[in-house]
């Protein structure tokens, strides 16, 4: 970041009354090829540059925002944040986070990339896309086939000395197909995510893809019951998903959490450990620093089945008086730092999906959850749709959809018996394959 830029910053602050500021800065490059029909679909360049400024006085604080880095728009964004903090309710906890330096290096950033051109980058969509259709004859559509490609650079600034920049890259790559037999379709899907483009192989996303509709087909009803289940690492991921709001400490202080006041105590099975982990490079969200310039470090929520705390950013670690765990996020350029996830993940096992399903015996493999958003985030009680493969002496079986499971996340997390080794990244939530004692199925 430009000296010049904070610099006009501090000069703005105190030529209107003073306080404390924080100024972050991000530029973002971001390329998406499409394949649809044999052909390329659409190619999108968007080229961005956001800044935020936060500014602390007499117990208040305001915040605003511009796409520009000129000395107008900085004093544009430093009288409208002061505007909104002398308008604004005063709070002790406002203020910028004792702790700053101490920055990890991670590799999330690959100077490689401008070797890569767009013709490249565009005919690995197309080549998803026909590589999906090649698998098997019954494969007869695809309804999207991308690639995404984002370069950025953040920096940040305040007025307690604290600075720090990082690059990040990132390649995400996605398929979305539909097989077809006797009448009946089915849809599957494929991803991938790395640091660096010469990581994709666009073998493994079209299989994926492939493998996923292919496996659905001729699905039968399961029977109203109770079953021995196993949770596939995507469907565990989606169920740990709708944990999030639970584990910040924003909604534990207004009563939003179905974790509230369970600090110390058993809220799920012994074998599951749950982590939010910024430093992990394979993570889609890694940083090195949080929205506000705090050092990331990893945060062990649930261990052993305890739970350990909550998630906060410097408001809220004084307000809880927990301290911050450098976990203030940026959702976006015109919204307000505020306490969130990096990579949330529950942490992989040593057991086998295929070992789990032989030592279950019988039961279901569940596949997909259809609406688990829908879940009451304070409760935890919820009552969708699912798919999946019923197994029997240990195999897989045939495909079962049109079915709803039910019951509360934390008694099925109390469930778990086993944790298998497949741990995958799905966006920023991760999980391996679970095995559960038994889950309720509403069916035939």
């Amino acid at each position: 970041m430009p000296d010049t830029l904070f610099g006009l910053t501090q000069r703005e602050v105190a030529r209107r009354g003073g306080g404390e500021a924080d100024l972050f800065l991000s530029r973002a490059r971001v390329r998406r090829y499409d394949a649809r029909g044999g052909g390329i679909d659409s190619i999108s360049f968007s080229d961005s540059l956001s800044l935020g400024v936060r500014v602390f006085r007499d117990g208040r604080m305001g915040f605003s925002y511009g796409f520009r880095d000129s000395e107008d728009e900085i004093v544009r964004m430093v009288e409208a944040a002061l505007f909104c903090a002398d308008a604004s309710d005063p709070d002790p906890a406002y203020g910028l986070p004792e702790t700053v330096g101490g920055y990890a290096a991670l590799p999330l950033y690959d100077p490689a990339w401008e070797s890569v051109g767009d013709d490249e980058k565009a005919e690995f969509a197309a080549e998803l896309e026909r590589r999906t259709l090649a698998v098997d004859p019954r494969m007869k559509r695809v309804r999207s086939a991308s690639l995404r490609e984002t370069v950025a650079e953040v920096a940040f600034r305040n007025s307690a000395g604290a600075c720090g920049s990082e690059r990040v890259s990132h390649y995400y790559a996605y398929v979305d197909s539909v097989a077809e037999e006797g009448g009946e379709g089915q849809t599957g899907y494929g991803f991938a995510f790395a640091r660096r483009y010469s990581d994709l192989d666009v073998d493994a996303v079209a299989e994926e893809a492939a493998r996923r509709a292919l496996r659905m087909l001729g699905a039968g009803r399961l029977p109203t019951g109770r079953y021995p289940a196993v949770l596939e690492n995507g469907a565990a991921a989606e169920l740990l998903e709708v944990l999030v709001p639970s584990f910040l400490a924003s909604q534990v202080a207004k009563g939003k959490s179905v974790l509230a006041g369970k600090v110390g105590r058993e809220v799920a099975s012994r074998n599951v450990t749950i982590a939010d982990d910024p430093l992990a490079p394979e993570g889609s969200e890694s940083a090195s620093f949080d929205g506000e310039g705090s050092p990331s470090r990893l945060n062990v929520l649930v261990e052993g089945g305890a739970l350990k705390g909550f998630l906060a950013d410097a408001f809220w670690g004084r307000k809880l008086r927990t301290g911050s765990t450098a976990s203030c996020r940026r959702p976006g350029p015109k919204s307000p730092p505020g306490v969130g996830i990096s990579n949330l993940r529950i942490s992989p096992g040593e057991r086998t999906k295929a070992g789990m399903l032989r030592e279950m015996g019988a039961g279901v493999l569940l596949t997909e959850f259809l609406g688990i958003h829908t879940a009451d985030p304070v409760s935890g009680d919820f009552s969708v749709g699912a798919a999946g493969i019923r197994f029997e002496e240990g195999e897989e079986r045939e495909p079962v959809r049109g079915f709803a499971v039910s019951g509360d996340i934390l008694s099925l997390l109390e469930q778990v018996a086993e944790i298998g080794s497949d741990f995958r990244w799905f966006g920023n939530v991760g999980s391996p394959s679970l095995a559960l004692s038994g889950i309720a199925v509403g069916g035939e």
